[in-house]
Formats: structure tokens, sequence, C-alpha cells
């Protein structure tokens, strides 16, 4: 009775629970926090992670690189998260000099990535980026941009951020090619906690919009502009280069050797000169040889 009772009161005990001690979970492709743009690379995978403070996502691209490493498009939300977080908190900095050179070192080990001088923007602000040659045919880039809202005062004022990273390698590929994915992604996500908008207050309509006495042209062109079409321009047809003539190789001259003369032909002495004289004109033929 007593080992019954036992194996009863064993039975009866609940089935442990498997607890994770990672916050890092894949989830679907649709629930990207961003995606890149239509024909660019699909979307493999998403890594999330959640921290006190933000959402951390990994969005897998798919790669066509001999390069080692992922394409990703990493996405951070910085705002309330609640209770779904975890007990880290992610730091939330202005990109530096120092910072992206370790980013980009940890993500592209090996590679001598150069910055871009020049200003690039997009949608949602302006963005930085970098560029570098792995092999001999695919090139590497690695963009960053934070978004977050201008510091205004006032008691109700846009909170939240929002920091994106790309690393993106592509055989034949070229930098414009590459910049079209940072140009073309898009944000559709939001943090629902009140306050969240990390792109700041969107600037009012023109204030000529539906204003009678306010044309308004295409392409920024205005008044006589519209009207008025350029003189046409004389194309003067281009010297044709010489096209040099094919060499044409001349025959050889062939000699034909005469026929052989017979032992006992007669001998023609060759005609008289202008110089001979008139008794010596007519030629004389020796006698045919005797048998």
């Amino acid at each position: 009775m007593a080992a019954a009772g036992l194996l009863l009161t064993a039975c009866a005990q609940p089935v442990a629970k498997l607890e994770r001690s990672s916050l890092s979970l894949e989830t679907d492709a649709q629930d990207a926090l961003a995606l890149p743009p239509p024909g660019g690379p699909s979307v493999v995978s998403v890594v999330e992670r959640r921290f006190a403070n933000a959402i951390q996502q990994d969005i897998i691209l798919s790669t066509v690189a001999t390069t080692a490493g992922q394409n990703t498009l990493r996405v951070q939300f910085f705002g309330p998260v609640g209770a779904d977080g975890g007990e880290t908190t992610l730091a939330d900095l202005q990109p530096t000099e120092g910072s992206i050179a370790r980013e980009m070192r940890r993500v592209l080990p090996g590679i001598a990535m150069a910055r871009s001088p020049l200003f690039a923007q997009n949608s949602y602000g302006p963005f930085g980026y970098a560029t570098g040659r792995s092999g001999t045919n695919d090139l590497c880039l690695y963009a960053w941009q934070r978004i977050a809202p201008m510091r205004t005062e006032g008691t109700f004022r846009a909170r939240g951020s929002v920091q994106v990273r790309l690393r993106l390698c592509q055989t034949n590929a070229t930098e414009e090619g590459l910049l079209a994915i940072m140009y073309g992604y898009t944000i559709n996500a939001a943090m629902g906690g009140y306050g969240w908008n990390p792109y700041g207050v969107l600037p009012a309509a023109d204030s000529r919009l539906g204003m009678t006495g306010q044309p308004i042209h295409p392409y920024g062109l205005a008044g006589s502009a519209v009207l008025s079409a350029s003189s046409p321009v004389e194309v003067l047809p281009t010297a044709r280069p010489a096209v040099p003539r094919p060499t044409v190789a001349s025959a050889p001259e062939v000699r034909v050797a005469p026929p052989p003369v017979p032992a006992n032909a007669p001998i023609v002495p060759l005609p008289p000169s202008s110089a001979a004289s008139s008794s010596q004109a007519t030629p004389v033929v020796p006698p045919p040889p005797s048998d």
C-alpha cells in the first residue's frame, strides 16, 4: 500500500516547464520591424531580443557574395517595452567615429572600409555609410542612422528613437546599387506608448495648395520657363575616322623558263642595230647542219 501511494504521488506531480535563459528568439519574417525595398534582398529570418528599454531585431537578408558573414539589417526601437522586456538596458547613443569603427571591425573583419565624405539623406533623415572591397568581385557597404526627434521645449514632447545598421556585401555590385537599399527600406512598426514619435513633427503642407492665383508647375519650373522652348542646337556631323584599307599582297611574278633548245637547231643571229650599215641589214642564215 505504501509503495502504491508513492507511485500515485509521483504520477500526480506536474510536468517540469522548460525555461529559456536567452531572450533572443527567432520570429517570422512578416513580424520584421523594417523591410528592404521591393526588388531588394529577401528576408531570410528575423532574430528578436527584448531589453528593458528597447526591442532589437536582426533582419537577416539573402546573401550573394563570397565574403564570410551575413547581410543584416539591424533595427533597434527605444521606448516603453513594458513587462515583456528583459532586465538589461541597451545604450542609445549618437553614432561616433570610434563606435562606427568598432562596429565595422566586428561585422566586416579584415576589410578596409572607406567612409564617404558625401552627405546622404533618405526619408527618415541623414545617414552615413562606408564601402570597401572584399576579394576581387565583392563590394561591401556599412551604413548607420539614428532617427530621433529634435529637442523641443514643452511638457508633451516627442520621445523615442530608432537605430539602424545595414551590413551588405554583394558580388559585382556598385555603390549606387547598395545604397538603394538604404534609401528604400521601410519601417513598418511603432511602439504604442504615449508620446513615442522618433520622427518629430511633420512639416505642414505648402500654403499655396488649393489657393487661386497660385500656379504650381512641375519640377520647379515657373512663369515663362514653362512656355519657352530652348533654341535648337545645330549638331555638326562628326568627321568619320579614316579607315585603313587592307593591303592586298601582289601576286608573285612567275617566270616561265624557255623550252630547251635542241642540239641540232640552227643558230639565228640577233637583229641588226640602228647603227649597222645597210649592207649588213640582211641577216646571213648559215646552212643546215650536215647529217
